[in-house]
Formats: structure tokens, sequence, C-alpha cells
């Protein structure tokens, strides 16, 4: 039995970096990439490749893609038996990027975690309260992330994903505490209505929110356990591709975690993730 379970989106990521500055509304020379991706999918990925037993509940469909994304997961040493296989399309995420690797724009196709009810929910009980670390990620529906925390006895990290979708997370600490989320600074925006970044930590802490690891890009990471705010700084210097950057900040923090590092220790390891992402064209470790 593993000791961290990751229940999120796993999807192909299509990705188009252009070789030039990006010019809108027109056809833009580039580079095209399909690879295994989905925010909880690359966060139990990289957890795995960080040493932790880990395990993944996901829906992913009966096609090439969602063949290949079983087999990269697997790979990756990932647990997939809880995964459930359908006859729908397996999620996609496309994303287009700058000459830079900066994210120009990306749609998320995550339809078929609709299917992960809180009916599902139910049925896994017995896995999800086996496992002391539980990652979700909001591309789940709103219902089910409700049934998890009134079902989860560990802890309960929340990775918001978009600013559309951290709105679930705000309705959530409307009713239970939380034990951790790691939102970025537009999503503590979205959340709270600030970007200052001890403001918007107070209002979380006010909600429900027990520990916050704010993602700030070049900027790095501000942690809180409601006692202290500490900031870390980046470790990136090269930047090839951004995507995937903030799945390995979150595992690498959940490995730090799972060693009883301190919070901010446990944040530090990752930024380090981060940057090792960011420096290649992967969107997770290898």
């Amino acid at each position: 039995m593993s000791n961290v379970l990751v229940i999120g989106g796993a999807n192909v990521d299509v990705k188009a970096k252009t070789t030039a500055a990006h010019i809108p509304r027109t056809s833009n020379p580039g580079l095209v990439t399909i690879k295994a991706g989905g925010v909880g999918r690359n966060i139990a990925h990289n957890l795995a490749r960080l040493g932790a037993d880990v395990s993944l509940l996901s829906v992913i469909g009966q096609d090439a893609f969602g063949d290949m994304l079983i087999s990269e997961t697997k790979k990756a040493g990932v647990n997939t038996d809880a995964i459930i296989r359908t006859n729908q399309t397996t999620g996609s995420y496309v994303a287009m990027l700058d000459e830079k690797g900066e994210l120009i724009t990306a749609v998320s196709d995550m339809g078929l975690l609709s299917l992960l009810t809180p009916e599902t929910i139910k049925k896994n009980k017995d896995l999800i309260m086996a496992n002391k670390h539980i990652i979700l990620d909001c591309n789940l529906p709103e219902e089910t992330l409700n049934e998890l925390a009134v079902l989860t006895v560990g802890h309960l990290i929340i990775e918001p994903v978009s600013v559309a979708k951290s709105q679930k997370l705000r309705n959530l600490l409307g009713k239970h505490k939380v034990f951790m989320a790691t939102p970025n600074l537009d999503q503590i925006e979205s959340l709270v209505g600030t970007r200052d970044v001890p403001t918007a930590i107070n209002a979380l802490h006010t909600l429900g929110l027990q520990n916050i690891v704010i993602h700030a890009g070049e900027q790095g990471a501000y942690v809180s356990d409601g006692k202290e705010i500490i900031h870390i700084p980046s470790q990136a210097k090269t930047i090839v591709d951004v995507t995937g950057a903030g799945d390995a900040a979150t595992a690498g923090l959940i490995s730090g975690l799972i060693k009883n590092l301190p919070l901010a220790k446990a944040a530090e390891i990752g930024q380090m993730m981060a940057a090792k992402v960011i420096a290649s064209h992967s969107s997770t470790l290898d």
C-alpha cells in the first residue's frame, strides 16, 4: 500500500513553442510535442521519481493516448491500479508557449474527471483512508472535493490548478478546514482579492487553510504555518519551458513533508525540483 495518494487529472500535453517572437492571430513557426501530463499525474510521477510510494486515482480513456499515459506513469514508478478506464476520449491540455518558454495561452479538456463522483470516492474509501498524504487537484468536481474532505483523516493537500478552478478551494474552505494548499499569485488574488502576500495569507488562514505554500514564479515561494511567513528564493537559472513547474514544486514540497522536514525546508526542495523542470523540455522529472 502506498503512503501517498494523488487524485486528479491525467491527460496528454500538446505543447507548441514558437521559435521566434510570437505574432498573434497568424501562424507561427515552432515545435510541437505530445507527452504524458495532467496536474495530478505529473505530481504523482514526480513523487515517484523522488522515491515516494505513490498511487494515482484518475480517469483515462481506452484509447492510444490512454495506453501511453498508463505506460509512462507506470514507468515512472507510480501504482496505477486505481486508475479508471472509460470509452470516452482521454483528456488533453494544449499549450502555446513563446520562444522563451513562457505560457501564452492554454486550453484544458478535463471533462473525464466528472466520472470521479462522490459515489466513486466512496468505493475507494479503503484506499483513501490507508494513506497519510492525500493530494487533490481542482480539476475534480466540487462535490467530489467535498466528499474527500469529509473522508480524509490524513494530510489533505490541494493544488488549485488555475484561477477559474481555484474557486472550488474557496468554496471548500467555507465547509472544511484543509491541511494545505499550493496556489500561485494569480490564484490567491482570485481567492481573497489581493496579491499582497501577507494579507492574502492571513485571509486564507482565517478561511480555515492551516498551511499555505504560494508558488510565486521567479520570486520563489512563500510559506506559512500560521505562525510566521517565510520567503523561499527561486532556484531557477535557465528557463526552457515553464510547463509543469508548479507540479514539480508541489511534488518536491510533499517529498519533504513525507520525510517530516519543516515546511520551509520542504518548500526549498520544491523550488529545486521546479528549477530542474523549467530548465528542460520535459514537464516532469526524468
